[in-house]
């Protein structure tokens, strides 16, 4: 079997200077306030009800059936997250057969 193993030549390319603006730009926004450019975008909400902490020794221990105890109580607001980033505070609720939230808690104007 024959092996093609032809060199690549790499090229140094001169860029044109560009004046700095910083990030003041001049026109219109990208977005320029119209949000049903984006409204159709996917994103991933991760509901995060609460935490443990425990030891590898009992990490590895762990069996079927067992109860993994969290620090949140049962009213305790469950955390709605974006990117790893909270985004509401709800409380869990059943919808037929799945788990859902009820919103109880969105960030005020202003806050991130």
């Amino acid at each position: 079997m024959h092996t093609n193993t032809a060199q690549i030549a790499a090229q140094i390319v001169e860029l044109p200077q560009l004046p700095h603006h910083g990030h003041t730009g001049t026109g219109a926004g990208i977005l320029s306030g119209n949000l049903d450019v984006i409204g159709g975008v996917k994103v991933t909400l991760t509901v995060r009800v609460g935490g443990a902490v425990l030891s590898v020794d009992e990490l590895m221990n762990m069996k079927d059936a067992y109860v993994l105890k969290l620090d949140a109580t049962l009213d305790t607001p469950v955390e709605v997250l974006l990117e790893g980033n909270v985004v509401a505070r709800g409380q869990l609720v059943a919808v037929d057969d799945n788990f859902g939230v009820r919103i109880t808690e969105l960030p005020k104007a202003g806050q991130a």
